[in-house]
């Protein structure tokens, strides 16, 4: 058996500028959906969380860089495709984008060897849980959006069965966001845990002064405090502040999170299944992540793909304190197995018992079908 295409494709859902972080106004959420058919006609889908560049760059790099060194490979030899694609950055400056583009690959050989196995990602990797923990994550900024409406809607999470929320900060005044952040403890109560993710807004100075002034509000965990190449900012939050830091969801690569944890820079180790370098890069973030003593949280805020997977990662890891369930980014969860996203006991979740990661109606046919949808809803 052996890779007979791999090709990606983009996809652009409208959002209008209606809601906001403290980088970025969503006029639009952008996922790119990777697929690896083999010559008998199987095929594995991944996804890429293309960030706030064009995604357009990350599929002109997969169809016409990746391609050529992918097809005609062996489909379980993951690593062996994962070093000719790393032949690419050997000479030059791509490696960023490079990475990006390689998680997605990466997931969906990932998905293809689950469906040829036919097994589950979670069992596929050993499966140490049938459930993870996962949080309710909101709380962005909104035209019009009031601490009454921002109260009603992480109190709506807690409803909803969350023992976990988490929101934005940094994209105003910290007077403003203190006001936010006591909002929300008012609504969700005392027992809930409380995360403020700030994106890297604040100066070192300044994320103590806020991290300082949270305190009074029993804050979980202070994410992306300070810019994400400021290793020891992030250090002296973590060792200092009174708030443990997670950190990072843009990274990618051992190496990085190596330095990272090394360092103590966090004590949630956070990543991205499809930004970090895939499947197999989490594995190693994880295992490093449990030599150091320190759990991991999974990001998830693109499509629903990415979070099937994540939960099914998630099951496969002891160290594992939570996947984020995002209730502004999960792009088509519409057309997911109604079990997908499905809470029981409280805040938990169970991977999807289907092979890989059990999104069967991501096929081309559907994509091109929602690529024209898509379309019609930005007119």
């Amino acid at each position: 058996m052996k890779i007979k295409r791999l090709f990606a494709k983009q996809l652009n859902f409208p959002m209008f500028g209606k809601v906001w972080n403290p980088s970025f106004k969503f006029q639009r959420k952008e996922v790119i959906l990777v697929f690896v058919e083999t010559d008998t006609g199987e095929f594995g889908v991944g996804e890429i969380w293309a960030f706030y560049g064009s995604s357009a760059s990350i599929c002109f790099l997969i169809n016409n860089d990746f391609a050529p060194l992918v097809e005609g490979q062996d489909p379980y030899f993951t690593e062996k495709i994962r070093a000719r694609i790393d032949s690419l950055a050997l000479v030059g400056t791509i490696e960023g984008i490079m990475m990006n583009a390689l998680s997605g690959v990466d997931m969906a050989l990932w998905d293809l060897k689950g469906k040829l196995l036919q097994a589950p990602l979670y069992k596929l990797l050993g499966a140490y849980s049938e459930k993870v923990y996962a949080y309710a994550s909101g709380g962005l900024y909104g035209k019009g959006k009031t601490l009454d409406s921002l109260k009603e809607e992480v109190g709506g999470y807690v409803s909803q069965g969350f023992t976990g929320v988490k929101i934005k900060i940094g994209g105003v005044s910290q007077a403003e966001d203190l006001e936010r952040v006591k909002a929300v403890r008012e609504a969700v109560g005392p027992n809930v845990r409380l995360m403020v993710d700030a994106i890297h807004a604040y100066n070192v100075p300044e994320a103590l002064r806020m991290a300082e002034a949270m305190k009074p509000y029993d804050i979980y965990w202070f994410e992306s405090p300070v810019a994400l190449d400021d290793t020891e900012g992030h250090a002296i939050l973590n060792t200092r502040s009174g708030i443990p830091v997670c950190a990072n969801e843009s990274l990618y690569g051992v190496v990085d999170y190596n330095e990272l944890m090394r360092r103590r820079a966090t004590e949630f180790v956070h990543f991205d299944l499809c930004a970090c370098g895939g499947v197999t890069t989490a594995i190693k973030i994880a295992a490093l992540a449990e030599a150091h003593g320190m759990n991991c949280t999974l990001h998830a805020a693109n499509g629903v793909l990415l979070f099937a997977a994540s939960v099914h990662f998630a099951a496969s890891i002891p160290n594992l304190d939570s996947v984020e369930y995002h209730h502004v980014h999960q792009r088509m969860r519409e057309y997911a197995p109604s079990e997908t996203m499905e809470l029981f006991d409280g805040p938990y979740l169970k991977p999807v018992e289907r092979p890989g990661f059990g999104m069967d109606f991501l096929t081309p046919d559907f994509a091109d079908k929602l690529i024209e949808e898509l379309k019609e809803q930005a007119n």
